[in-house]
């Protein structure tokens, strides 16, 4: 497998992965939209990590390379899923002002 396909692949897996979790823990009603994005966001770096070490290990044991491939690509996976983490974050946040100005109306009347 290329270095893109590994890349793409560790990407669209992880962030099925984080999205299903925190869609599932919001409908259950166990864990707010914000809290789910403040969790991937931290999660964010730590997978880039993680995904980078590995794909270095890769990259010099195969292929002889220097490893510029390899911080490129979990730099990249680790902008996209903190991105998607401040995207749930801005989102729950705007779904909980809503409710209280909501909320707040109702009481009002």
């Amino acid at each position: 497998m290329s270095g893109d396909g590994l890349t793409w692949s560790v990407l669209l897996s992880s962030l099925i992965v984080l999205n299903v979790s925190a869609i599932l823990l919001y409908r259950k009603g166990k864990m707010p939209l914000w809290g789910s994005g403040l969790i991937i966001g931290i999660l964010g770096p730590i997978i880039a990590l993680i995904t980078g070490s590995i794909f270095l290990k890769i990259d010099y044991n195969s292929m002889g390379g220097d490893g510029f491939g390899a911080a490129y690509s979990a730099a990249f996976i680790g902008f996209v899923i903190v991105g998607n983490g401040i995207l749930y974050l801005i989102v729950g946040v705007v779904k909980v002002i809503r409710n209280f100005i909501r909320k707040r109306q109702l009481d009002q009347r």
